[in-house]
């Protein structure tokens, strides 16, 4: 039995969600490359933050995948759920 799909916009959300969560982390590798390129042209009073911000960007970037990733795999779950206890619902009883 195929129960009807329903919150289409949470649905939108959460893949919205789970695309930005690979955007982030792809600009924080990109935004790592881009330090570490700059960082021997930069002033030597300089230096230290380029090398703290090589650091700081990707792990930032991590986090930020990992929050945004879950909150869409979150709300993808809950969806699911709410389908499975509405296929059960409807299940004739034996």
């Amino acid at each position: 039995m195929s129960v009807s799909q329903k919150y289409g916009i949470l649905r939108v959300i959460a893949t919205i969600l789970k695309f930005l969560a690979w955007v982030v982390l792809a600009a924080g590798i990109i935004g790592m490359i881009i330090v570490l390129a700059n960082a021997g042209k930069m002033p030597d009073a300089l230096r230290p933050l380029a090398t703290a911000g090589t650091f700081a960007v990707p792990i930032l970037a991590i986090v930020w995948f990992v929050q945004l990733f879950g909150f869409g795999s979150i709300l993808s779950l809950l969806i699911e759920i709410e389908e499975n206890t509405r296929e059960i619902a409807a299940r004739p009883p034996s």
